[in-house]
């Protein structure tokens, strides 16, 4: 079982290696893309730290902005990286403040049993869970995003290249290959559709969904995500600390987002602590 990681990250240089030294294994590849933001004497000492873990590839860096199509730009860039290892099973979408909550054998297993089916969460807009437009605004009216709070949205009414429907969910998956490959090779063939997501608002929780729930791949979806996030907070999600602990460890979910090294770095000690604990008992 193969696994590639994309990682998107902008902060917290040590948080990302920490998640790398855990995600990297000898059966898996990761692919990174840092935003520029990042200062670049951070930047060049973490590359050189991360390449002593594996097969870590660090992609070009771009600026990208929140609620804009850089992050789905630098995840397509990723996604083909990863393709390229004909080994590849699965692709794992990651940011830089996620963490496995499983140890590498036990995702491994996990994947290994899910048949080839990938895991997206999806719903046709509109999705009551976005308000009272149910996101239908995002896609049909012209967005350009920079730094926040700036944001230019234009009137036009518009529609999505190629008669699809828009799907929209939580915007971090776990895409087969036969997905991964859909996704790559519908990108390259459809620059129209690339074109009419730069402007659209939050485009990577539209992007992928949208792609693959238009295909035939569709019924090997499983409309849920591998990833726990608490979203009982204002703004989400949730920082998650030690207080986390009994959910995160009872819970089925594979990996969980957000940490943050500055306000609790215990609890991600105690995650490594129970994935060595777990890796025991399957050695045993």
């Amino acid at each position: 079982m193969h696994i590639g990681y994309i990682v998107l990250a902008y902060k917290s240089p040590a948080q990302i290696l920490r998640l790398l030294s855990r995600v990297a294994t000898g059966e898996s590849s990761v692919a990174v893309h840092v935003d520029r933001i990042m200062d670049g004497e951070q930047y060049h000492e973490l590359r050189r730290r991360a390449e002593e873990l594996g097969d870590v590839h660090f992609l070009d860096r771009t600026r990208t902005y929140w609620g804009g199509f850089g992050l789905v730009r630098a995840t397509i860039g990723a996604l083909d990286h990863l393709l390229m290892n004909d080994a590849l099973d699965y692709a794992v979408l990651l940011t830089g403040q996620d963490y496995p909550l499983r140890s590498s054998r036990e995702i491994e297993a996990s994947l290994r049993g899910a048949g080839g089916r990938s895991f997206l969460h999806n719903s046709p807009l509109p999705y009551a869970a976005w308000g009272p437009g149910g996101g239908l605004e995002r896609v049909a009216r012209w967005h350009l995003m920079r730094a926040r709070p700036y944001r230019v949205r234009v009137p036009w009414k518009r529609e999505i290249p190629g008669g699809l429907k828009a799907y929209g969910g939580e915007a971090y998956w776990c895409l087969s290959r036969a997905a991964a490959e859909h996704v790559s090779l519908f990108v390259r063939r459809n620059p129209r559709f690339l074109r009419f997501f730069e402007h659209v608002f939050v485009p990577d929780e539209l992007f992928f969904q949208t792609i693959v729930m238009n295909s035939e791949l569709r019924d090997e979806v499983v409309n849920d995500t591998l990833h726990f996030v608490d979203w009982n907070a204002e703004p989400g999600p949730a920082i998650l600390t030690s207080r986390d602990l009994s959910r995160l460890e009872g819970s089925e979910k594979l990996f969980a987002r957000k940490f943050d090294l500055d306000v609790d770095p215990e609890v991600l000690d105690r995650l490594d602590e129970h994935a060595r604990a777990a890796d025991r008992g399957v050695r045993s």
